[in-house]
């Protein structure tokens, strides 16, 4: 995974090509922190977006994760609707 200033590159798991997503919010919070991503190619009508947790330890390069647990996702989402920025995503 390579990360610039406002993208990041993630590898799909299904086609093993790299995907180019837009970073397009982080927060830090309880010592955790999470960005809000979205691709940068989409072919849906609507944005998708996701979020992924910071699960690198004392390492240089950031590496992030999925989330896909359901409570662990309702936090990250109360997380970036606390921070209140100006983008239209339903969580």
């Amino acid at each position: 995974m390579k990360e610039t200033n406002n993208t990041i590159f993630l590898m799909d798991e299904e086609t093993g090509e790299e995907v180019e997503f837009e970073i397009i919010d982080a927060v830090e919070e309880e010592g955790e922190r999470f960005i809000l991503v979205v691709p940068i190619e989409q072919d849906v009508e609507e944005e998708v977006a996701f979020i992924l947790k910071d699960i690198s330890k004392d390492e240089k390069e950031a590496v992030y994760k999925l989330i896909e647990e359901d409570d662990e996702f309702a936090k990250a989402a109360a997380y970036f609707m606390e921070d209140n920025k100006d983008y239209d995503i339903e969580f």
